[in-house]
């Protein structure tokens, strides 16, 4: 019985840990510096994974994702995914870029098409709430 594996079932897979990561509107000072702005979304980046999800408080029931450009290190793609059922029942998925963003220091600039501001995606994870903070406020 030292085998805590005993218990769990077979047919469970364990979910990826997702650290949170704030996104600010802001503005680039002529030093290059980015000032945090109003809170505006969170994204989401799974132990291991390069693929950020993002998701703006303006526009809860989408989704976007933010992924490295393969052809520059320093630049990224922000795209929205469709997925769809075809007529033969089988589901389908289009990519579609909707953004990019630069590195900026420790953020990602992301300009998205149809927003007017451009967002920064905080690449330092923010720390979890502990349990005894979120009950206090």
């Amino acid at each position: 019985m030292n085998n805590t594996n005993e218990f769990l079932p077979s047919n469970v897979v364990p979910i990826r840990k997702s650290e949170k990561f704030g996104v600010y509107t802001g503005v680039i000072t002529s030093s290059g510096e980015v000032i945090e702005g109003e809170s505006v979304g969170v994204a989401y980046l799974k132990t291991g994974s390069k693929k950020f999800r993002l998701k703006l408080f303006t526009h809860p029931s989408t989704q976007y994702f933010v992924v490295p450009d393969e052809a520059n290190n320093e630049r990224y793609l922000v795209l929205s995914l469709e997925e769809y059922q075809v007529p033969t029942g089988e589901m389908k998925s289009s990519w579609y870029r909707v953004g990019e963003g630069k590195l900026v220091g420790s953020f990602l600039a992301l300009r998205i098409q149809l927003l007017s501001e451009s967002l920064f995606l905080c690449l330092f994870p923010e720390k979890p709430e502990r349990m005894e903070d979120s009950i206090a406020s």
